[in-house]
């Protein structure tokens, strides 16, 4: 009890000063599922690697297994329309600024269901929205809605922080916080740090699970899990931020797994809460 209720201080401490809100018109996550939409669109015409390539800013990482440039990856595959990848999204998220997204859904192969894909998506200066985050990890794409079904449409941000910086330094406090709580007790640690509508995906072992079974998702947590975090970045408004690091835990009692999370930040009333991760299967 006394360490879910410090974790929570934490959290709460981690709140930077409300920024001076603003009258601008509160940005629709539409434009993040029109986004993925057209990207998926140009994937069945294009092939892999040239809608990727099209679709990605210059500074997009995917992990191999470590965070690589996407771009200097996907220049040296070859222009191909096989095999058929289908994606859509199912669940989109804008930041206030309505600078940053988040995008998740199913994807396929040659029409057999495979996972689920993340994406983080930021407005270019010239109004284009570019991915700059592409990952997969376990969920069962067969009970996912099909493409036809509008995706849902997560919560906008009503509070702000003062700036980019700020935020995310308040996203690095709460991380510390659940990486701290989960060297001893992981699944209380998520907890304690997510929104009850976050979605998950991943691990392995939690492949059957929707994304919104969070019950089921953190039992299936271990015990104990090791969580670094390596980089990340804020929306203009400092209410989404995005990060990722490093997992580690062991199955059993000697085989240990390493991979890597992407986490989706936001800020609610009551802080800062998880609203989603991806707790990632690219090797």
């Amino acid at each position: 009890m006394l360490k879910t209720a410090l974790i929570a201080s934490l959290l709460l401490a981690a709140t930077p000063a409300v920024a001076a809100q603003t009258s601008r018109p509160t940005p629709s996550p539409a434009e993040i599922e029109k986004a993925e939409r057209a990207f998926a669109a140009d994937g069945a015409a294009l092939g892999v690697r040239d809608s990727f390539l099209k679709h990605m800013a210059d500074d997009a990482i995917v992990f191999r297994a470590g965070p690589v440039s996407a771009k200097a990856l996907y220049e040296k595959r070859p222009s191909s329309t096989k095999p058929k990848l289908e994606w859509w999204p199912q669940k989109v998220v804008i930041a206030r600024s309505g600078d940053l997204g988040l995008s998740v859904g199913p994807w396929a192969i040659d029409g057999k269901g495979g996972g689920y894909y993340a994406t983080i998506w930021r407005k270019q200066p010239d109004g284009q929205w570019k991915w700059i985050y592409d990952g997969g990890a376990e969920a069962p794409a067969a009970k996912a809605p099909g493409p036809e079904t509008p995706a849902l449409q997560g919560p906008t941000a009503t509070l702000g922080s003062k700036s980019p910086a700020e935020a995310l330094a308040a996203a690095r406090m709460a991380e510390e916080a659940l990486a701290k709580a989960a060297a001893n007790d992981a699944p209380k640690a998520y907890r304690t740090a997510l929104s009850s509508d976050a979605w998950l995906t991943g691990p392995a072992a939690a492949q059957d699970l929707t994304p919104d079974d969070l019950t089921a998702r953190v039992a299936l947590r271990p015990g104990r899990m090791t969580l670094a975090m390596d980089g990340g970045g804020a929306s203009a408004a400092g209410d989404f931020v995005w990060t990722y690091g490093t997992a580690r835990w062991a199955v059993g009692s000697d085989t240990p797994v390493n991979t890597h999370y992407m986490h989706v930040w936001q800020r609610r009333a009551e802080g800062w809460r998880l609203i989603f991760e991806t707790l990632n299967t690219d090797t």
